[in-house]
């Protein structure tokens, strides 16, 4: 179990949250494609994570990234935390029929779950907040999700590859 956690492939899938954590934090107001980038591949890098490396240290990784996103992004504590949460949760549960579909299906899998995930977001800082739910923010998400998807997936197996 040990092993697994510090083996080199995923020291590098936390540099590179640690890294996309940080940018996506820092609001580039004249290069905004650079958070949606940056805040999407985060996500996709969480969600890859899960699928390929689950271990339970990754509870508290999801609360501690879930809590910093929301105190930094929006400036109140829940909405990324329980949707990162209830994501771990709902894998942990349905692992063992997750584990047995193809990669390709896996694949669509990870494609929904981070839209449902930033859909979730959203609905939840809304409903408990009343952040305001912005149609344009959300567009882009999609459109940056479909741009990088691929691109990402084919970095995640290089880096499986080591």
């Amino acid at each position: 179990m040990s092993l697994k956690l510090l083996s080199s492939k995923t020291i590098i899938y936390h540099i590179i949250l640690f890294i996309l954590f940080c940018i996506s934090v820092n609001h580039f107001n004249d290069l905004k494609f650079i958070n949606y980038v940056a805040y999407v591949f985060f996500h996709l890098t969480l969600i890859y994570l899960v699928f390929y490396y689950f271990s339970f240290i990754l509870f508290f990784i999801f609360f501690t990234y879930g809590v910093l996103l929301d105190f930094f992004l929006i400036n109140y504590i829940s909405p990324h935390l329980i949707s990162f949460l209830s994501f771990i949760l709902l894998f942990y549960f349905t692992k063992k029929y997750l584990l047995n579909f193809s990669s390709n299906k896996i694949s669509y899998i990870i494609f929904f779950s981070i839209l449902i995930m930033f859909i979730e977001e959203s609905l939840l800082a809304k409903i408990l907040f009343n952040y305001p739910f912005k149609f344009d923010d959300l567009g882009w998400l999609i459109i940056t999700t479909i741009a990088i998807f691929l691109p990402s997936l084919l970095l995640f197996s290089r880096i499986d590859k080591l």
